[in-house]
């Protein structure tokens, strides 16, 4: 009996230690499974990932996502130039990919998914992620029952006069588009961009306008009324009357739209992965889960996200305003991106 129980003993034994072997670095280990997603932090644009996108991946491909961040395209260079590639899918700007594809990014497969984003936004190593309008905005306790009602009264001291406030660090969002769209440039000939003409409209304006270092800036600036116009993406517009601030309505002129992309690091470990969950993130659904808490314009022009009351009143995706949209020319921005920025810094301290 001792010895039959010797022998049972050491089978149990042997089999546990198979079943440890297979689970630690078998075909079906979770380690195999596991990717790192990078985004900007805490927020409802993150939350919005996470709940869209990344916590229904893991459950559907069996996968785990770590998340990272800040999204920071200089330390992405600094892995890749290294080798050290930690990171599988990031979140960043849509000139990125055109500028570094096949250098510090992989190409993307977006499969049956390459129609579904609008025209001239997907590149070969960037899938749209979001899309931002950025807004004309202004606060009805100082206007009343008489409003803006084109791009152009932004800029009009005279005939609107008030403190503006702008985010400024960022050009790219749309700001100067939108001065030239004010002085009646017609959308088919914004580019190339005249910068010259773009910043002589902001000098009309300099006194009176409030250059936000922040988007948070920004946003307690016209919650609390510090402000009578503003020039918004739609993300923080949204931000601004969860605040509290639905003194603020939108001017449905001509909309600036600039967005995000989903990029491949190149020398990824999870390459085919990571693939995966882009695709995933562009399905119809995922988009529109997406923008239902995110706030900002699903990628994928299929989606029907479902918009409380305050998303609606600021979604410039609505398929009403579609003849307003000015998107990005992101081939130009890639070209002359560092040069507009510079002068653009320039000009604000000048």
């Amino acid at each position: 009996m001792r010895q039959k129980r010797l022998h049972l003993t050491a089978a149990i034994g042997a089999v546990a230690t198979l079943l440890t072997a297979c689970g630690a670095g078998g075909a079906g280990s979770s380690d195999e499974r596991t990717l790192t997603f990078v985004s900007y932090g805490k927020g409802a644009y993150q939350n919005g990932q996470e709940q869209g996108w990344l916590r229904p991946f893991e459950t559907s491909a069996k996968a785990k996502v770590r998340l990272d961040g800040p999204s920071d395209n200089a330390k992405l260079k600094t892995m890749v130039e290294a080798g050290n590639v930690t990171w599988d899918v990031v979140d960043t700007d849509a000139f990125l990919p055109r500028d570094s594809c096949g250098t510090l990014l992989e190409k993307i497969d977006a499969g049956d998914l390459k129609n579904s984003f609008p025209p001239g936004t997907l590149s070969d190593c960037g899938v749209p992620a979001a899309f931002f309008g950025l807004l004309f905005m202004y606060n009805e306790r100082t206007y009343g029952d008489k409003p803006p009602a084109k791009l152009a009264d932004f800029f009009d001291r005279k005939a609107f006069p008030g403190k503006r406030v702008i985010f400024s660090k960022d050009p790219t969002i749309g700001v100067l588009e939108a001065a030239v769209l004010a002085e009646g440039v017609p959308a088919d000939s914004v580019y190339p961009l005249d910068v010259d003409r773009a910043l002589g409209v902001y000098e009309r304006i300099r006194s009176d306008t409030t250059f936000a270092q922040t988007y948070g800036q920004q946003q307690q600036i016209m919650v609390d009324n510090q402000a009578d116009l503003a020039l918004v993406v739609s993300a923080r517009a949204y931000s601004v009357l969860q605040a509290g601030g639905t003194q603020w309505k939108p001017v449905w002129d001509k909309v600036p739209m600039s967005w995000d992309t989903l990029v491949v690091p190149k020398g990824s470990p999870n390459k085919a992965l990571a693939e995966e969950l882009i695709r995933f993130a562009s399905q119809p659904e995922q988009a529109a889960a997406f923008a239902q808490v995110s706030g900002a314009g699903a990628a994928n022009t299929t989606a029907k996200p479902r918009l409380n009351e305050l998303q609606t009143q600021i979604n410039a995706m609505d398929p009403a305003h579609a003849d307003k949209l000015l998107y990005t020319d992101a081939d130009w921005w890639t070209q002359h991106r560092t040069e507009v920025v510079e002068r653009w810094s320039k000009w604000q301290i000048s």
